[in-house]
């Protein structure tokens, strides 16, 4: 069995997409399950999905080797850390702290890892990473707002976070192929080396990091090494099991609180389809009981058709606004109000009817899911690259969408939520509802 470690909600959904398209069945846990909590039978993969990413690097620390020892007493004898493609972190952490805690606790000495990932336009060559072919430091992630990413020298953002060795393995010993890999780090292992960064272009690259680490006990990167890895795991190539159009369920709703440019420009698609909108702003009111209280009242005085049109309720908004918001109210405070006031708003609509979810941001979603006390699920096909539809075996039966905020084209939000009313539905898929025992 491969375990996972996630250091956030939506990483988490994105890894365990990869996992289930190589054909293993994959269970995502939010938070670290109980003792009594046991995987399914024939499940290949275990993905834990954690809030450490913005954690502060001890709470991080803490969080990943519960996970680890939860994963090592579900059977999980290689163990990925999956880590953001964008690399994005604070100057002290959480990546590198992280990493060291798990290959201590699994007495390791050399751990590759890349944030390559090829179908997310993210890929490692020479040390640096690129986003859809832009250095990632004149990425839009250098206006990120809380982690801006200024530096694409993956290495010397590494060096940052740790005190151990960091080396690059070079894409032309990985195009040499799997037994040179090895070697390379076999040599880095006798010299003291950590850490290998490899660079990776295509999905034959991380094909060939995915054999050359097959033995080992931990790797980390993004999804694109995970389903590398995923294809030495014993079972994987199967057909995925089949599951209802989430698009059948309703009525349905989206929550919004990333900033990114992308996400910002889903939610002008969302208005331009005239979807009624309405903005959660913690200035006006820092009260998130509140903040929630009139969404939900805006939301029941809705008219009935407009309320079966995917209401959008949001905090998302350009980098300007949101420096401003922080400078008012701190920008802890203004985290803390918008997710807990998100989560209450998920719990309220779930209560009025709402069946199907849509969340775009890391944090949002994880305040999603802890609101409607959804601790599993199994994973379902792709609604975007790295974007499944998620089926809670825990909470309200619902059909769940947890979007990383750079993630999914234009009109990614527009056709998760819809269609609209007034449109007929798709027709369902030719074998009914998804098929396998829960949980």
């Amino acid at each position: 069995m491969l375990g996972v470690i996630a250091d956030d909600v939506t990483g988490a959904s994105d890894v365990a997409l990869a996992l289930r398209e190589s054909g293993l069945r994959t269970v995502l846990y939010f938070g670290v399950p109980g003792p009594g909590v046991t995987p399914p039978d024939g499940c290949g993969a275990v993905v834990i999905a954690l809030k450490s990413r913005m954690a502060r690097p001890g709470q991080a620390v803490a969080q990943s080797l519960a996970a680890l020892r939860r994963l090592r007493a579900h059977g999980a004898r290689r163990i990925y850390f999956k880590f953001c493609s964008t690399f994005d972190s604070t100057a002290d952490g959480n990546i590198g702290p992280v990493l060291d805690a798990l290959a201590d606790a699994l007495d390791v000495p050399v751990v590759l890892l890349t944030p390559s990932s090829p179908q997310h336009g993210r890929t490692q060559y020479a040390g640096h990473l690129f986003v859809n072919g832009v250095p990632l430091a004149e990425s839009p992630m250098r206006h990120h707002p809380v982690t801006p990413m200024t530096d694409s020298s993956l290495p010397r953002l590494l060096r940052a976070q740790t005190r151990r060795p960091v080396e690059l393995l070079r894409w032309d010993t990985v195009r040499a192929g799997a037994a040179a890999v090895r070697e390379a780090v076999d040599d880095a292992a006798t010299r003291g080396v950590r850490y290998l960064l490899a660079d990776a272009l295509d999905g034959e690259d991380l094909r060939t990091l995915g054999r050359a680490t097959a033995d080992a006990p931990l790797t980390a990167g993004a999804a694109g090494l995970a389903q590398g890895l995923a294809a030495t795991v014993p079972g994987s190539g199967a057909a995925p099991y089949e599951e209802a159009d989430p698009l059948s369920v309703r009525p349905a709703a989206v929550l919004c609180g990333s900033c990114s440019a992308r996400t910002l420009e889903q939610l002008d698609a969302l208005r331009a389809a005239d979807r009624p909108t309405h903005r959660l702003d913690p200035v006006a009111e820092p009260d998130p009981a509140a903040l929630a209280e009139r969404a939900l009242a805006w939301y029941d005085a809705l008219p009935t058709g407009a309320q079966r049109g995917a209401p959008v309720f949001h905090s998302s908004v350009p980098p300007g606004d949101l420096h401003a918001i922080q400078r008012q109210l701190g920008a802890e405070r203004a985290a803390a109000t918008l997710e807990e006031a998100t989560g209450r708003i998920a719990a309220g609509l779930v209560a009025r009817g709402v069946r199907r979810l849509i969340a775009a941001g890391g944090e949002t979603s994880g305040a999603v899911v802890t609101a409607l006390g959804i601790t599993g699920a199994l994973i379902g096909g792709a609604a975007a690259p790295g974007v499944p539809w998620i089926h809670p075996t825990s909470g309200p039966r619902i059909a769940l969408l947890l979007k990383s905020g750079n993630f999914g084209g234009p009109d990614f939000l527009t056709t998760a939520s819809g269609p609209p009313p007034d449109q007929p539905l798709p027709p369902p898929p030719p074998h009914g509802r998804r098929q396998g025992a829960r949980p």
